[in-house]
This record gives structure tokens, sequence and C-alpha cells, in this order.
């Protein structure tokens, strides 16, 4: 079977959905002998990719309020790309303002010029990740 625009477009997006419940399975797969070893190995991955910080927590998931920001907001903006990808321009433009807005969030804490607040921490990652997940589910199927 060749690979369409749709097939390729689609993948992308049951990926990303599917990456975006990854930081609280760990917790969710813990004392289940057939699926505690893929908890174990997920934990292992976001101990690499996020540092964790107990006062950066949420106290659920297995990683700081920013990445869970950013791990939903590529799943929802995967799963609600399909209308709302044809305007790319503007959702590329989200991307970056999204992006500054991170940095913002990055720099003003570790400059600390505020301390961790963990409501703007997800939502600096949704903003960033939303717009990324629609242009990157776009972009993989206009590609193709």
């Amino acid at each position: 079977m060749p690979v369409t625009r749709e097939v390729l477009r689609k993948a992308a997006r049951v990926v990303l959905v599917l990456a975006a419940p990854l930081p609280f399975m760990p917790a969710l797969l813990e004392g289940l002998s057939v699926l505690g070893g893929l908890g174990h190995a997920l934990d292992a991955w976001f101990g690499y990719q996020c540092a964790r910080d107990p006062s950066r927590m949420l106290g659920v998931g297995s990683v700081c309020a920013r990445c869970v920001g950013i791990y939903v907001g590529l799943g929802l903006g995967a799963l609600i790309a399909g209308p709302l990808a044809a305007a790319v321009g503007v959702w590329r433009a989200a991307v970056a303002a999204g992006l500054a807005l991170l940095l913002l969030d990055i720099g003003s804490e570790m400059f600390g010029f505020r301390p961790a607040w963990a409501p703007f921490r997800i939502f600096s990652g949704l903003a960033f990740a939303y717009p990324v997940g629609v242009v990157a589910v776009h972009a993989l199927g206009r590609n193709a």
C-alpha cells in the first residue's frame, strides 16, 4: 500500500494524540505485572527529558507542569488539526507567539523575576505545543 498524504497525516495525528496521556501512564501502570515494565520505561524517558523539579510538578504525572502542557498541547493540536489546518500561515504565527511565551516563561523563572507557578507553566507549554501539533499534522500530510 503506498503511503499517501492522508495516511501520513492520520498516522501523525494518531501518534501525537496517543502521546498526550503518556506523562500519566507510569503511575497508572505501576503495580500491573503485565504492563509495569512499560511504565518503568516511560518513567525513565521522562526522567531523561524533564528535570522533574518537585517545586514545578503538579502532583500528577511524571513530568513538570510545563511538560504536561507540551504533551497535552501536542495531542490536542493533532486531534483538532483537521478542520483548522487550512490557514497554515496563521498557525505558523501561533507557533512563533507560543515559542515567545514559552521563552518568556523559562527566562523569567530562570532569572528569578518570578517563582515557578504551575498554571503559567501549563499554559506556556500548551500555547506552544498546540499550534505545533496542528502544523505538524498539516505539514506531514502536505509533504508526503
